[in-house]
């Protein structure tokens, strides 16, 4: 399995004695040791400036619905509150799902 690429990367001094020191305890040669890193790292995706102006748009309909719930209830409109508190749980349910999967995947 010939290789045919060459990978560089800066470290700061600290870094690159946390480096040496862990390849040392993993018993491997350096570029085995960057090699198995860095094709065994667990990647994380990076929300967009879009995704995240998404997540504050859900974050704010879903305080909207809890106000009018609020409102409804005040005027006495329980059915009407039941309804929107339903719709609010679910829209931060789905914030909430979104949130995480952008944080973990």
């Amino acid at each position: 399995s010939g290789k045919s690429y060459v990978v560089s990367v800066r470290l700061n001094e600290e870094q690159y004695h946390t480096v040496q020191e862990n390849c040392r305890k993993s018993g491997r040669k350096l570029s085995d040791f960057w090699r198995h890193a860095l094709l065994n790292a667990k990647v994380t995706a990076v929300a967009t400036p879009d995704d995240m102006a998404i997540l504050r748009q859900i974050g704010s309909m879903a305080n909207n619905l809890n106000q009018l719930a609020k409102k409804a209830n005040e005027a006495g409109f329980k059915l009407v509150e039941w309804s929107l508190k339903s719709l609010s749980k679910e829209v931060k349910t789905l914030y909430t799902r979104l949130s995480y999967d952008w944080r973990h995947n």
